[in-house]
């Protein structure tokens, strides 16, 4: 068996999380179990924010073979621009759920 850094995209919607796994392309997509995202953002809701990402995560690393030390997020895309406060909570959220590391690599 091979091991594999933790090495995540992320890509954030309305009420919904797609993660893909830099190393093997191991991709998900994981709509909310309750909404993240209000009208005025598309993150209102960090605790759910966070819930989601982890619920994604658990789906990649379940088939094993990852190593957990310094994983890292790639921030790709988000529905529509992110103002500081969005993007605050997202890191928090990414932290949250044990990313050693976020990286904001958006297309503004």
């Amino acid at each position: 068996m091979n091991i594999h850094r933790l090495d995540l995209d992320v890509a954030i919607y309305r009420d919904r999380v797609q993660v893909t796994h830099r190393g093997t392309d191991v991709f998900v997509d994981q709509r909310a179990k309750y909404p993240f995202s209000t009208d005025g953002s598309v993150v209102g809701h960090p605790r759910f924010l966070e819930d989601t990402i982890v619920r994604a995560i658990r789906q990649i690393i379940r088939e094993g073979g990852y190593l957990l030390r310094n994983p890292i997020a790639h921030v790709i895309r988000c529905d529509g621009i992110l103002n500081d406060e969005e993007k605050a909570i997202i890191e928090e959220a990414l932290h949250e759920t044990g990313m050693k590391e976020v990286i904001f690599e958006l297309d503004e």
